[in-house]
């Protein structure tokens, strides 16, 4: 279990749950605890349409033999395994190594080659439909498989549990359903998305894996209070932080800092959801009033308009997505990793940050905020808002100190959230579960 100072009292939704059973399960008594009931081996089916952290929770299970089958996207491999022949050179580089033997996994060239096939072709995409639809047709891939297959219980992930529940249930197995965003209509009242043909569909099926789930897993809290929010008993809720690990493992102590004027970092996705719009609009401010800064965006352009937004912005630049092993060295450069995103679950960057010993400033829409509400001095939690997050920025622009001391308390926290610890949580939480 965590270490009780890693879990203060006065967490929305505390973290005191992330280690053990849903919160509303009844207690364990003297005699429950003697028995020698066990969970059956073998017999867990983890399924993904890509990958996200679903390798992590697979090898907890294959750690504690428990894990019946992982099928995923996104492939995976073996240290010394061969790599699918149909992965591009430039992706065979980033495929992770996990040890879950490949007699156990599954992973179906058809859906990627679908969607890469789509992106070739310049396939006009509408909101991510295509990619919605490539989850549905893996959901019923799988499903097709679980009634051959027949194990005990599946986890399955958000927009692709459809048809694999339906399967399971009709096979007598436990639904578990990892959910890795909020709920459908928090994330709607937050960011107001526009609507497309399809998004009823995907809503109705988000829906509907609700009802069939016996369990759902959040990456956060917060992420959790978003469904108790929408209607869901909070008996079935159980809140998971996920973790992150360096290439070479979390650093010893924080790196020597460089000499210059004080750096940021945005590492992922821009987009408006992680409030790059707000970040930009702070610091082309700060320029304004004197201030001078190097501000790093690394990740995928989602918005080609905030690409020009960030190349507009003083002491700003963008690089494309980077090997994992640099994009760690880029973070341990950084005097502070910036994610005051208006809705995110988690925020993985945040744990990678800390394993270097660079502190976060988060919004309290990000679901890694429990990290920095658990050791109060790694980091800054703000709203989502520009006079905030300016206000912040400000602060630490004025007294960049507060950065520097940040540092020994981010690595600390890392030590925590690591995949390590995430793996023995998210073992102990489903064993005790199926036990």
């Amino acid at each position: 279990m965590m270490n009780t100072r890693v879990v203060p009292r006065n967490l929305q939704h505390s973290l005191r749950v992330v280690a053990g059973a849903p919160e509303g399960a009844p207690a364990a008594s003297a005699n429950d605890e003697s028995r020698t009931r066990a969970a059956p081996e073998r017999s867990v089916l983890v399924t993904h349409p890509a990958l996200q952290h679903s390798h992590q929770l697979a090898l907890a299970l294959h750690e504690r033999r428990l894990l019946q089958g992982f099928w995923s996207g996104v492939p995976i491999a073996s240290n010394g395994e061969a790599l699918p022949w149909w992965l591009p050179p430039s992706y065979r580089q980033r495929v992770r190594r996990i040890d879950i033997p490949a007699a156990l996994r599954i992973h179906p060239a058809r859906f990627q080659i679908m969607m890469r096939a789509m992106s070739a072709l310049g396939y006009a995409d509408q909101g991510g439909d295509s990619i919605h639809r490539m989850f549905h047709w893996f959901d019923a891939w799988a499903a097709r498989r679980v009634l051959a297959l027949r194990p005990k219980a599946v986890v399955a992930y958000e927009n692709a549990a459809y048809h694999t529940f339906a399967a399971a249930k009709a096979v007598g197995a436990r639904c578990i359903l990892d959910a890795a965003a909020f709920h459908h209509t928090t994330v709607t009242e937050l960011l107001k998305p526009a609507d497309t043909p399809y998004t009823a569909e995907v809503n109705r099926r988000k829906d509907a894996e609700i009802a069939l789930a016996d369990l759902i897993l959040t990456c956060s809290p917060i992420a959790a209070d978003s469904y108790a929010a929408n209607g869901v008993d909070r008996a079935r809720l159980q809140p998971l932080l996920l973790g992150a690990d360096p290439i070479n493992g979390a650093a010893a102590a924080p790196a020597e800092r460089k000499p210059g004027v004080p750096r940021f970092m945005f590492a992922g996705p821009m987009s408006r959801r992680k409030s790059v719009d707000l970040i930009l609009a702070a610091f082309r401010r700060l320029h304004a009033e004197g201030f001078e800064y190097e501000l790093s965006f690394v990740g995928g352009v989602g918005n080609h308009e905030l690409l020009k937004a960030v190349q507009e912005t003083p002491g700003a630049r963008h690089r494309a997505s980077v090997p994992q092993a640099q994009l760690f060295e880029l973070m341990a450069e950084a005097d502070c990793l910036v994610l005051p995103s208006r809705s995110d679950s988690f925020g993985m960057v945040v744990a990678e940050a800390m394993s270097r010993g660079t502190p976060a400033l988060v919004s309290t829409q990000t679901g890694a905020k429990a990290i920095i509400e658990a050791f109060p001095d790694s980091g800054w939690i703000v709203e989502p808002e520009l006079e905030a997050l300016h206000g912040m920025l400000r602060r630490l622009l004025t007294e960049p100190s507060r950065m520097r001391d940040a540092r020994a308390p981010a690595l600390q926290a890392s030590r925590e959230f690591s995949w390590s610890a995430y793996r023995q949580r998210a073992g102990k939480l489903l064993e005790d579960y199926l036990t």
